[in-house]
């Protein structure tokens, strides 16, 4: 075997990897791929298209659509929902502690109350 059959078998197997995997979508046209390999960033090119350079992904940039922009925008409702729901049942210490305790009366804010009343 030669060199140039070496270099087209694993021109082949690269090929046949890269059209075997599916293109990852993208909305930004600054880009970055960390999938098994050091992080490394990319910018599509005029195509709107980029390969990372170490593993062979695929991204294809495409503009988001209105429905893609709704879609987003309710995942991040839902997920503000959850959290406050999540904080509204959690209780701190602090505020069991409040709880707990008596009020501390202050002769200041009685006088004051006082004379509200008395108006």
């Amino acid at each position: 075997m030669n060199t140039d059959e070496v270099i087209k078998i694993l021109e082949d197997n690269t090929l046949t990897n890269i059209t075997k995997s599916n293109p990852k979508i993208i909305h930004t046209k600054e880009f970055y791929c960390d999938d098994d390999h050091p992080i490394v960033y990319y910018v599509v090119d005029k195509n709107n298209e980029g390969m990372c350079e170490y593993c062979s992904t695929k991204f294809i940039y495409k503009e988001k659509d209105f429905y893609d922009k709704v879609q987003e925008e309710k995942e991040l409702l839902d997920m503000s929902m959850k959290e406050s729901k999540k904080q509204k049942e959690e209780r701190t210490y602090s505020e069991e502690m409040q709880d707990k305790i008596e009020p501390i009366l202050c002769s200041m804010h009685e006088d004051y109350d006082d004379e509200k009343t008395n108006v």
